[in-house]
Order: structure tokens, then C-alpha cells, then sequence
């Protein structure tokens, strides 16, 4: 099969769409529950104050965003792949972020930016001071402001969604390989990722590794357990024979 007749027969398996959307629209599918930004992903990122008041900035400027990549599942509900820390922000200061336990996330308190000083302390909306209160004109202008949405429908092949997603959060990307593993895991067998997460728990473990905070933040603890269930079950001589542990569990997992 020569190189045309690969993409040819690829493209065939990625059935894609994509139009403007509202940012009051990404709100109402969010609240109806059409829209799934697995808030299990929260812990693999980490976005600052100064980040996230810098994408409210953006929108009130009319700097143009990045598309959000959504991936459709079989029963029409929107798997966020990409673009979760923008919409998670947004819903954040609109105050309706709920937690993966359900629960309400604390809304977002903006710090001053360089060009908007006066975004220092202003909350969508706070009843106790409502000079602190995002003006209801500012709101709209949020609200009206359109990110686009590129969507790899239910009809492509199955395993489309998870190839994107590991393409769109490597290289470049704050999120150490695992922390995409895990990313990856939650959407494909949750259950799995659960299992998972509490072996590095274990007394032993956490006695024998000692890590430091900084590769527990980074999930390498994670990381050293699926090294240990994966190769616990390949023969010795396959271990010699490997060239890279890192592209060996990205094949695995």
C-alpha cells in the first residue's frame, strides 16, 4: 500500500465537524450535562491565577482561542479532548465548576493583568460587594464571544478520540507522559485508572520509593506501579530486549 492509500484509508476513519460556538452555548451544554470535561483530569493539570485570569483577559479583549477538540460519544454527550483547561476556567469564574465528587468548585477571584489592572478582585458575581461584580454588559460580551468546536464524531474509529487526545496533550504540553496516561485511562476504563491510582498508596511502596513532591506531582508514583504490574508479566529476556520503557507502556496502557 503506497502513501496515498494510507492517508486515504485513515482519513476514512476520522469523521470530523466543526462550527462557532457561544461561549453561553459551551455554558448551557455544560449545565445540561451534554458536555463531559472529565473533572477526574483537574489533578493532571495545573494552571495558575495569573493563567486563568489571562484567559478571562482574552475574551473580554477579543483575542481569538484555540478551537476546543470534543470527541462525540454514542449516546450525543461531548468528550472534552482538548481544551479543558479553558473551558474549566471559564466555567470556574461563572461559578458552576463542579468537582468529580459533584461538588461546586470555589468560583473564580481575577488578579489585575497588565492591560486590565482593574480586573484585580472582580468575581462574576458577588453579592456582598457588587462594585466587585463583572458589569452585566461585560458579561454578554463573555458570554457572545465564540470558540469554535472541531468534533470527531461517533462514527469515526473507536480509538480516534485516544489517539488525538495523546497527540494534542505531548509534546509541548506541562503534563508529564503519565499524567496523559492517566488523562487517557479515565476516558478509555476508569475503573482501571482507580485501581491504579491506589497501588502507589501501599505503605511498602511509599517506604521503598521515597519520592520527593515534585515527581508525586507529576503522578510518578503512578508511573512506577504500572512499570511494576506490566513488566511483572513479560518474560525476562523481552525486558533486555526493550529500548524504551516509556514507549513500551504507551503501547501497553
Amino acid at each position: 500500500m503506497n502513501l496515498a492509500e494510507q492517508i486515504n484509508n485513515k482519513r476514512r476513519e476520522i469523521k470530523t465537524d466543526g462550527y462557532p460556538m457561544s461561549i453561553g452555548e459551551w455554558i448551557s451544554m455544560y449545565e445540561s450535562k451534554e458536555l463531559d470535561i472529565h473533572p477526574e483530569f483537574q489533578r493532571f493539570y495545573r494552571w495558575t491565577l495569573s493563567q486563568k485570569t489571562g484567559l478571562i483577559e482574552s475574551i473580554l479583549l477579543g483575542i481569538p482561542l484555540p478551537p476546543i477538540f470534543v470527541s462525540q460519544r454514542a449516546d450525543g454527550v461531548w468528550d472534552v479532548v482538548d481544551g479543558l483547561q479553558r473551558l474549566s476556567t471559564i466555567f470556574q469564574f461563572v461559578g458552576i465548576l463542579k468537582n468529580e465528587e459533584g461538588k461546586s468548585v470555589e468560583p473564580l477571584v481575577l488578579q489585575k493583568t497588565k492591560y486590565l489592572p482593574a480586573l484585580q478582585d472582580i468575581q462574576w458575581n458577588n453579592d456582598a460587594d457588587p462594585k466587585k461584580s463583572l458589569p452585566k454588559d461585560l458579561q454578554l460580551v463573555i458570554k457572545r464571544s465564540k470558540i469554535s468546536a472541531s468534533i470527531v464524531l461517533k462514527e469515526s474509529d473507536e480509538t480516534a478520540k485516544y489517539d488525538l487526545f495523546q497527540r494534542l496533550n505531548t509534546g509541548g504540553s506541562e503534563l508529564s507522559p503519565q499524567e496523559v496516561r492517566n488523562c487517557l485511562l479515565v476516558m478509555i476504563n476508569k475503573p482501571f485508572f482507580e485501581w491504579l491510582k491506589n497501588l502507589p498508596q501501599d505503605e511498602a511502596f511509599i517506604a521503598t520509593t521515597a519520592l520527593s513532591d515534585r515527581p508525586l506531582e507529576e503522578a510518578y508514583d503512578v508511573e512506577l506501579a504500572l512499570r511494576f504490574a506490566l513488566l511483572a508479566q513479560i518474560q525476562e529476556s523481552d525486558i533486555k530486549s526493550m529500548r524504551d520503557v516509556g514507549d513500551f507502556l504507551r503501547t501497553c496502557s
